[in-house]
């Protein structure tokens, strides 16, 4: 697991997908992989919203910056650049957990004066009383310092090994104690949620 991360989601319009796989799997990602630092990457799918998700970990640094995507069927690209900054596995589970099916990313903005009471809420209580849940092997906690729009300041990566863990008790519990009350009364506590389906079973290793 590496301290870096690089997120880089392509939303696409569905017309043609096949020439836009080929494209993205043979020169598009690539492309992106080609930068020193970058040591693996895990490829995801979001039907729903129509978007392609790669997870590069880098060994340090940015990780890769280029290219930026140029196709006809490109809509939207956003690219985020983020620091590990905590996370937890359940117990009896290990990093193979990083191989679940679905990636749940949580995107945050956290005002500065309240990042210190927000990260003891996510590692404290919040990440725990979620991995109650035999759906919720790991998540892994970031602090993004590049992003291309949204103004995220968090995100947290949720590997999850069926959506049933998203209707779960354990996750109800989760988001109905008094910390998490008193944080959600505050206007900026607005998360982002959103649901990938990870393409393929393994990671992937792109030659340079």
């Amino acid at each position: 697991m590496s301290a870096t991360i690089v997120l880089d989601s392509l939303t696409v319009e569905r017309d043609d997908s096949f020439a836009f796989d080929v494209w993205y799997g043979n020169r598009y990602l690539p492309e992106m992989f080609s930068a020193d630092r970058c040591v693996g990457v895990r490829r995801y799918l979001s039907p729903m919203r129509g978007s392609y998700l790669a997870v590069f970990e880098t060994r340090d640094g940015p990780g890769p910056v280029s290219p930026r995507p140029e196709h006809a069927l490109v809509r939207s690209h956003e690219r985020l650049v983020a620091d590990y900054i905590g996370g937890r596995t359940a117990p009896g589970t290990d990093e193979r957990a990083l191989e679940a099916d679905i990636l749940y990313p949580v995107f945050f903005r956290v005002p500065g004066a309240r990042e210190q009471e927000f990260n003891a809420w996510y590692e404290d209580e919040h990440m725990e009383l979620l991995q109650r849940c035999a759906y919720w092997p790991m998540t892994r906690r970031y602090r993004i310092r590049d992003a291309s729009g949204g103004g995220f300041t968090h995100v947290a990566m949720h590997y999850l090994t069926d959506l049933r863990a998203l209707e779960s008790p354990e996750r109800d519990q989760a988001r109905s104690t008094p910390w998490r009350d008193r944080l959600s009364a505050e206007p900026w506590f607005r998360a982002q949620y959103r649901v990938y389906y990870r393409w393929g079973a393994r990671q992937e290793t792109i030659p340079r």
